[in-house]
């Protein structure tokens, strides 16, 4: 047969050569009956069956995820769970078998078409991706109700590439690791359900792809690269050699950075560069420590108030996480803890009075300042939890010296009030601000006078300063970490930190790709933080680049007119300075 190529999203890096398996989409046809009056009460009730059925098995997939990839990713099945308990989902389904004498099957279908429908016409982004959540469920109801079982991708027999045209969060987190090469799917973008889950269980991964379905079968020969997004179909032996050569040199490579997680992140000429974890719970600890984290440079807080189970995360449980976290750290190395950064894309659940904000509207310290409820049992939780390790404090979605002011004047009543009742508190906690809005970017110099650390945030700055939602397809290819725009701000806000000697770290996914932090370390950016898996790769680059030389090349990008011109010089600049090649990190 001749060899095919498809391409996708690669997501999750790491090459995969082995036989397809390929996973059926949906239930089939679903039949729809007309019931007898007094046949409505037991189909009511097989549905009521169903529904506590599936609420058992998402409950039981969801403790899975937590043991084996940790809290922050177990959160994804929440909005499924609350659905579940959701008027607007299930009322119509009953009025359909109710009012309209409809079997449960046929309800569970019409009811979950037309809500996804609704979904996709929304303009939200975020909220446009909630539809698959709905989807989702809708397909594990039908399944319960139809008496099928979903295809089992945890207790494999023989290794496999698993081709899909999309991959639930259930059967991501319990993929048979021992037998699951890699994934492709058809759906998906680089922020899906699938593709975080795919890089937090480091297996190699394409999303995306569109139509693999439909052009690969169960038994076809397939080699799959993660991190270029390429899948080859019926490779030939040469192809199949090189591939094979590329996925043992990947894993060398990989080995080989893991064993230097003992050394330091120096350049060649003695500039100490310190390398951070980002994370969303202490159960991703253990990863910071094993690629060799100097401390957590991002902790994001509001992923306690998704997770959150039908109710709001009370002062003991934000203490008790947080503590955790900083005993989980060695003494001396520091936690820096972000808080509440609910509103735009991480909305609370409605349930517990999330309001389904626009990237532009009531979040971080917006809706703490203006919830007490909300920020104060934070706060406390805090500096209770000080008393335990190195902790930082850094307040987001700064726009303004007076917010940074208030905050800081409520933390510390709320400190006087801890010690004063007996509560041991930490002297002096570093309170610092996220750069992350234009308009902060543009008084640094004030808000130097207030603050103790910055902290840049170039996930939200890049798509603000380039009016790119980066979770829209349609726009995803303008967002542009490189666009001299970007790389002119952020030049300017180090240099503003140098002169007023206020520490600056950057803390956005930029940091992770060995292209950006090389211009990010001629910037003047000597704290970076990531991805724990993409620390080793960044410390290779540190290890190998001369700071004199970043500074010459950051220095031409900030000349250059276009992304696309810069880009093409740094990727002429890294492969000068790593002619043997650089491992790619997801």
């Amino acid at each position: 047969m001749d060899s095919m190529l498809r391409e996708g999203i690669g997501v999750s890096p790491g090459v995969a050569i082995g036989t397809a398996l390929v996973v059926e989409r949906g239930v089939g046809e679903v039949p729809e009956l007309t019931l007898a009056p007094s046949a409505s009460a037991a189909e009511m009730a097989r549905l009521d069956a169903a529904i506590e059925r599936v609420r058992r098995e998402l409950l039981d997939v969801e403790q899975l995820a937590g043991r084996e990839v940790g809290e922050g990713i177990a959160q994804i099945f929440d909005a499924q769970k609350m659905i579940l308990d959701d008027h607007g989902f299930l009322n119509p389904i009953r009025a359909q078998i109710n009012d309209d004498l409809r079997n449960a099957e046929w309800a569970v279908q019409v009811v979950g078409a037309e809500l996804q429908a609704r979904f996709a016409r929304i303009d939200d982004a975020y909220l446009r991706a909630r539809g698959a959540d709905i989807e989702t469920l809708t397909t594990h109801l039908l399944r319960v109700l139809l008496g099928q079982s979903a295809s089992r991708l945890d207790s494999l027999g023989e290794p496999v590439i698993v081709v899909a045209y999309d991959m639930s969060p259930a059967q991501t987190a319990t993929l048979d690791r021992d037998h699951v090469l890699g994934f492709v799917t058809d759906a998906g973008g680089r922020t899906s359900h699938t593709a975080i889950m795919a890089r937090a269980l480091e297996i190699p991964a394409i999303v995306g792809m569109h139509d693999a379905t439909e052009h690969v079968h169960t038994g076809d020969r397939v080699i799959l690269d993660g991190a270029d997004g390429r899948l080859i179909v019926h490779p030939d032996k040469a192809t199949e050699r090189e591939y094979r050569h590329r996925r043992d040199a990947y894993r060398e490579r990989e080995a080989e950075l893991a064993s230097q997680r003992e050394h330091e992140a120096v350049t060649p000429d003695g500039h100490t560069i310190t390398l951070h974890a980002n994370l969303e719970s202490a159960h991703e600890i253990e990863a910071a420590r094993r690629h060799g984290a100097a401390g957590v440079g991002l902790f994001r807080s509001e992923f306690l108030y998704l997770r959150a189970d039908g109710r709001l995360p009370d002062e003991e449980r934000h203490f008790k996480e947080y503590r955790a976290v900083l005993e989980a750290v060695a003494a001396t190395a520091p936690v820096t803890i972000r808080t509440m950064d609910l509103g735009g894309d991480k909305n609370l659940p409605d349930a517990l009075g999330g309001e389904h904000d626009s990237l532009l509207g009531l979040r971080g310290i917006r809706r703490s300042l203006g919830d007490g409820s909300l920020f104060e049992p934070q706060v406390r939780g805090l500096l209770r939890a000080s008393a335990y390790g190195n902790l930082r404090i850094v307040l987001p979605f700064i726009t303004e010296a007076a917010e940074v002011v208030a905050a800081r004047q409520r933390i510390g009543d709320i400190a006087d009030d801890l010690r004063a009742a007996g509560e041991a508190v930490a002297d002096d906690i570093p309170i610092g601000a996220m750069l992350e809005v234009p308009a902060a970017t543009m008084i640094v110099e004030h808000l130097a006078d207030h603050v103790d650390f910055f902290s840049v945030g170039t996930n939200d700055l890049i798509q603000y300063l380039l009016a790119v939602d980066r979770t829209n397809d349609a726009v995803a290819h303008l967002y542009e970490p490189l666009h001299p725009g970007v790389l002119r701000v952020l030049d300017g806000i180090a240099t503003t930190a140098r002169e007023r000697s206020v520490p600056l770290s950057l803390c956005g996914e930029v940091a992770a790709d060995p292209l950006t932090a090389m211009v990010l370390l001629g910037l003047g950016f000597d704290e970076l933080s990531m991805t724990p898996g993409s620390i080793p790769v960044i410390r290779n680059l540190v290890r190998g680049l001369p700071m004199s030389e970043a500074r010459l090349i950051a220095s031409h990008a900030l000349t250059l007119p276009g992304a696309r011109e810069v880009e093409e010089f740094a990727l002429s600049q890294l492969m000068a300075h790593f002619p043997g090649g650089f491992l790619v990190a997801g």
